[in-house]
């Protein structure tokens, strides 16, 4: 009996502990879902000196969200802080993430992406939000919508004749030919918000979007080195927010399979030279896509650039 009494006291005494315990870990994870994130930072509210190191805006559930300031042109003005962003999708925007895009001076808010994206990831937004949403589907619909392919081989695992790379520089070219009226819209959309703020965005903020970035950073004046710099910022951001869904596909469909997805979600100095070669041999110089594709006069390229550098 004295064993007995001995042994339930032990097993008294460790459910006691394994109960505490565990509302030790509960009040740990409360802590940690309810802890207030931290405020987000925005470069353009910052000193100048500051600004750089917080190109990236550090919101709750927004990614690869960018303030292009800064950067410098060829006749020596800088790109204007705070009035050009860069981003991914708004899929899990949270309601901290919403009051900061509203106190962003934000005149519009561009999205990219296809019909299916935005079912698929609907933007989370106020239902009254202080910007408009221009809607500029590029790749959407029929043969346009290069990621039918590619969906349709991760659910076969049919992967192993695909070269995501000679993939994403074919869909790079098509940016800068077949989707010409589509960049064409976006540029004319930045002219008309005149010196308020814009954003644009497609799925993880990196090929529409850096494409779109790319040009308009041409526009103004900036080097090809600098406007590839920004575009490659994109690998890390972009890997990031789609981590856990590549450790699920990894487990899913095999190593094959993710790695190569892990490729299509990055970025490759390759895939934006693509874009801009397409450029040259289409239209055979930078200038004349801009006046013959982007249909733009050399007075809105002032415009554009008294509004955007300082």
């Amino acid at each position: 009996m004295l064993w007995l009494n001995t042994h339930l006291t032990g097993v008294r005494l460790k459910k006691k502990f394994l109960w505490g315990a565990f509302a030790v870990l509960l009040v740990a994870f409360a802590i940690i879902q309810f802890a207030p994130s931290p405020a987000v930072i925005v470069p353009s509210q910052l000193p100048p000196e500051q600004r750089a190191a917080h190109r990236v805006l550090n919101f709750e559930g927004i990614h690869n969200f960018r303030d292009l300031g800064g950067y410098r042109s060829e006749d020596g003005r800088t790109v204007r802080w705070g009035k050009l962003y860069r981003s991914a999708n708004f899929h899990e925007t949270s309601r901290a993430d919403q009051q900061v895009l509203a106190e962003l001076g934000l005149a519009k808010i561009i999205d990219f992406r296809s019909a299916p994206e935005k079912e698929e990831e609907p933007n989370q937004f106020s239902d009254l939000p202080p910007f408009a949403i221009v809607e500029i589907p590029t790749m959407d619909g029929g043969d346009n919508n290069v990621g039918d392919e590619i969906m349709q081989r991760i659910e076969s695992g049919d992967m192993a004749d695909f070269d995501p790379n000679a993939f994403m520089i074919d869909a790079n070219r098509q940016f800068a030919y077949t989707f010409t009226p589509q960049f064409s819209q976006f540029i004319g959309e930045v002219i008309d918000s005149g010196d308020s703020a814009v954003a644009w965005h497609c799925s993880a903020g990196k090929d529409r979007t850096g494409y779109a970035a790319a040009i308009l950073l041409r526009l103004l004046g900036v080097p090809m080195q600098t406007v590839m710099e920004d575009y490659m910022l994109s690998k890390q951001y972009a890997l990031e927010a789609r981590r856990g869904t590549l450790r699920l596909l990894r487990i899913a469909k095999g190593d094959e399979t993710a790695d190569k997805v892990a490729t299509l979600l990055g970025v490759e100095t390759e895939w934006l030279e693509a874009a801009f070669d397409e450029i040259d041999e289409r239209w055979g110089s930078f200038e004349n896509y801009t006046s013959e594709g982007l249909g733009l006069t050399d007075k809105d390229i002032q415009a554009l650039r008294n509004s955007l550098l300082e």
